[in-house]
């Protein structure tokens, strides 16, 4: 039998994307208030053709952001209900001006909360589901079957590589017996 234990503690990132004319700036200072500091941002990029366009226009800018603070892992299911609220908050009469799709990134995985149930999802509660979108491997990271193209590319990779390194490191600081 295994021993029952706490999960890990996790590094929070929040894919942020929004229209061209959008600052977000302001939106990434609440994000930091209510998840504690950014210690690290991918460069934005622009994100090709979606269907996020027929609400948002066309253009979308997105990049990746991480949280400074270590992150419980039972704690992503109630980011995403608060980023829903803080997405609605934000819209205007043409829609969502913005679209904040928080993860996890842990020891192993990169974790995305959706509120799209699918076969390869896992039902956090609340509906809210949890979706492994990449794996850590041998030093490198896989892609899924299901992985999101943005999620396969060079810099996307860069980025999460260096998330969960400063990951490893806060833990290890934390607890070096767990390094």
């Amino acid at each position: 039998m295994g021993m029952i234990r706490e999960a890990t503690p996790a590094k929070l990132f929040m894919a942020v994307m929004h229209r061209p004319d959008f600052d977000p700036s302001p939106l990434l200072a609440q994000l930091a208030d209510r998840y504690g500091a950014v210690d690290f941002r991918c460069a934005p990029y622009l994100f090709g053709p979606s269907y996020y366009e027929a609400e948002m226009g066309p253009k979308l800018v997105k990049s990746f952001v991480s949280f400074a603070p270590l992150f419980s892992q039972t704690r992503l299911a109630e980011v995403k209900r608060e980023t829903n609220k803080l997405e609605e908050g934000g819209a205007d009469a043409r829609g969502r001006v913005f679209n904040l799709d928080p993860g996890i990134i842990t020891h192993y995985s990169v974790i995305l909360a959706t509120t799209k149930g699918y076969a390869h999802r896992i039902y956090l509660g609340e509906g809210i589901y949890a979706e492994p979108n990449l794996l850590f491997r041998r030093g490198a990271l896989e892609a899924l079957p299901w992985s999101y193209p943005d999620y396969r590319t060079p810099a996307a990779h860069g980025f999460f590589r260096e998330a969960r390194r400063r990951l490893l490191e806060q833990a290890a600081a934390k607890d070096p017996k767990s390094a």
